[in-house]
């Protein structure tokens, strides 16, 4: 790597793929927990791609930064995919916690009714299931991806 190369800084889509090249060699054997640790603490700490190289420089699988052009534009679509994938497991996380709340809700009704009463958080657990599964089966449009980045950009 030439040192204007290493001179570049690096932005969170290239950590985060460096860590993942981290966690690869560790799953293959090749790090041990603790210089998995020590490496993952250096990448988030790094501010250049030289920094960055240094930490995967004696590990086999090639750097992420062979070719800059191609692997940034790589990386930055992984890394949209990856967060897009994150945000969706989050609204089931909260889906989960609004199930676990209603339900809450439900027995506590029950038990001061001293009956069983119908079920009734199945009606918007069900609904809330319909629209995460929809947002599966049916692609978002792309102007609204357009105003979604353009809205993590200002934040």
């Amino acid at each position: 790597m030439s040192s204007d190369m290493e001179k570049l800084r690096v932005g969170t889509a290239e950590r985060e793929a460096t860590a993942q090249l981290l966690g690869t060699a560790m799953a293959d054997g090749r790090l041990t927990l603790a210089e998995y640790e020590e490496r993952l603490d250096a990448v988030w700490l790094s501010a250049t791609r030289g920094e960055l190289a240094r930490v995967t420089d004696d590990l086999p699988a090639s750097p992420v930064f062979v070719a800059p052009e191609d692997s940034e534009s790589k990386v930055l679509a992984k890394s949209k995919d990856a967060a897009e994938w994150r945000e969706y497991f989050d609204e089931w996380r909260w889906w989960f916690g609004g199930a676990i709340i209603m339900t809450g809700i439900w027995g506590f009704q029950s038990i001061s009714d001293g009956e069983l009463t119908g079920y009734w958080p199945m009606w918007p657990l069900g609904v809330w299931a319909l629209v995460l599964v929809a947002m599966i089966v049916m692609p978002e449009d792309e102007d609204d991806k357009a105003k979604k980045d353009k809205k993590r950009k200002k934040s």
